[in-house]
């Protein structure tokens, strides 16, 4: 067996790096206009009348089933051959190099991302998501490089499943990290590169929990006059409404306002405090954006210095967001400051509401909850699939332990760390909304983003105070302005006993998924779904 250390991914990091340095291959943070001028160069990149740029990424999403982290699989043999193709490809290559802050500006934590010049629209995303360093940055916290084998053409003609891809995440003790992927220029997967680094860095250095979550800010007239602040977590798996329902202006009035705090991550401190990741921009679904429902997001993708991926572009240079010819995954990194209402900050120092984003036909649209039931379906994750997981399975239900595929290490361990932060926090509210629809075949009714909207609305205006038991095991408001209250009951659209069989399977589900993770569970959170019935 092959005596595998993880500080070889650092030496072979510092040694590509300065080798191009030295050769006069490397351009390491270069300006705004030259790293523009690199991207219009790159095969396939194509300018919009807006005056941004779309590439096409390969793949076109996440590439999760080729992933493996150094926390839960040993490293060997295959590392090492990872490494030395690596630094071979990339010694023969003109290379970009970006430095950046991962949170805010008095951070020490700061990212290294490293691609071929021919993978130049990475470098400018990366950069665009994060801020500068103040100085010179000498020994970078992680480390992300990008490098591509003959495979790399040959995978554009293989569905996801089937492509020769290779990426591996090394998690040293000190809080180091080397992400490094083969035969992929996805900006997601350095965006989740950062993400990961983070998510293991939180409760391993930092006390905290990371998640996968948007955040917003709201100061809004409460249902009885006065004015109230809420700062809301929205937890959910991409493409779900997270990011939709975290960016949507909710202020409407006087001395209103609605901050995005940040769109995707970020991590709750015992203290109640949340601190986001990325000061720099927003990574964005681009499938569908219009200006009626989606006006932050719309304007944001129309900046000149916005980069896309796979979003398709007319003739005429326009984009045309509803044409999914490559596929429906369009992203865009957008930065904060053309989006209108993000805020100055990405921490705030209490959060009120954790709300947890999910689909499945017997939720109500809104549901209260108590803390362990928060917890036991943060272990659940349910949600659904999308084309930024895995495309060949999107549209489908499924569980991920927290809505986050990154956690790395004891999955007990993670929820119980959790569980102890939000036991802590006396006054954070718990929340459970449906985005998808409740019912099935002719009796199923969408719930319209507007719907979802309008909950949310009447949520943070404190105007839902009074609610009901609910046959789903959790609470629903009596009533919501402007939402049917059929979206509260979806029992109601099945018969007696068609839903009482429904939510014993739900909950059978549940309960196994629950019981997956051991004894070593917290036991408040194992006892929230009852063992089923024996028949």
């Amino acid at each position: 067996m092959v005596t595998f250390e993880l500080e070889q991914f650092i030496i072979t990091a510092d040694r590509i790096w300065q080798k191009a340095l030295e050769e006069k291959r490397l351009t390491h943070n270069p300006p705004d206009e030259e790293l523009r001028q690199l991207v219009e160069k790159q095969p396939g990149v194509r300018k919009t009348i807006y005056g941004n740029f779309v590439a096409r990424s390969e793949p076109t999403s996440r590439s999760a089933m080729f992933t493996k982290n150094s926390v839960d699989q040993s490293f060997g043999e295959d590392e090492l051959k990872l490494l030395t193709q690596c630094e071979k490809a990339l010694g023969k290559e003109r290379l970009i190099s970006i430095d950046r802050i991962v949170g805010n500006e008095n951070s020490n934590t700061t990212v290294r991302l490293i691609v071929p010049e021919r993978f130049a629209h990475v470098a400018y995303g990366g950069k665009n998501l994060f801020i500068s360093p103040k100085g010179e940055v000498k020994k970078p916290t992680y480390y992300i490089i990008f490098f591509a084998d003959e495979a790399f053409e040959t995978n554009q003609l293989k569905s996801l499943p089937d492509k020769d891809i290779t990426i591996r995440l090394a998690m040293l003790d000190d809080g180091r990290f080397v992400k490094i992927i083969r035969n992929g220029n996805y900006i997601g997967e350095h965006k989740k590169g950062v993400f990961a680094a983070e998510d293991w860095a939180a409760k391993t250095r930092k006390r905290g929990i990371f998640l996968h979550t948007g955040c917003r800010e709201d100061y809004l007239q409460s249902a009885h006059g006065d004015y109230c602040m809420a700062r809301t977590l929205l937890v959910a798996l991409s493409a779900n409404g997270k990011t939709t329902t975290t960016c949507r202006i909710l202020a409407r009035k006087g001395k209103e306002k609605s901050w995005l705090i940040q769109d995707d991550g970020g991590t709750l401190t015992p203290d109640g405090s949340f601190h986001g990741f990325e000061a720099g921009g927003i990574f964005v679904k681009t499938e569908g954006v219009n200006p009626g429902e989606q006006a932050e997001i719309f304007y944001g993708l129309l900046k000149p210095e916005t980069i896309c991926e796979n979003v398709y572009v007319t003739e005429d240079g326009d984009f045309d967001f509803f044409n999914f010819e490559r596929t429906s995954n369009g992203r865009a990194v957008v930065l904060r400051r053309d989006f209108m209402h993000a805020s100055r900050y990405i921490d705030v120092d209490r959060i009120d509401n954790l709300i947890l984003i999910t689909r499945e036909p017997l939720i109500p649209a809104i549901s209260k909850l108590t803390r362990e039931q928060a917890a036991a379906l943060m272990v659940l994750g349910q949600a659904m699939e999308s084309s930024a997981g895995d495309p060949t399975q999107a549209g489908k239900i499924r569980s991920e332990f927290f809505y986050d595929p990154f956690v790395a290490g004891d999955l007990a361990e993670h929820a119980n760390v959790f569980y102890e932060i939000i036991k802590g926090i006396p006054y954070l509210n718990y929340y459970l909304i449906n985005t998808g629809g409740i019912g099935e075949g002719e009796h199923y009714k969408d719930i319209r983003l507007e719907f979802t909207m309008a909950i949310l609305d009447s949520l943070l205006r404190g105007g839902l105070e009074d609610w009901l038991d609910s046959p789903t095991g959790f609470k629903v408001p009596r009533a919501i302005r402007y939402v049917d209250d059929i979206y509260l009951h979806p029992e109601k659209l099945y018969s007696t006993i068609e839903f009482e069989e429904k939510q014993r399977e739900l909950n059978k589900i549940r309960y196994e998924s629950v019981k997956e993770l051991g004894d070593s569970l917290h036991p408040d959170i194992r006892k929230v779904f009852s063992k089923p019935n024996v028949a």
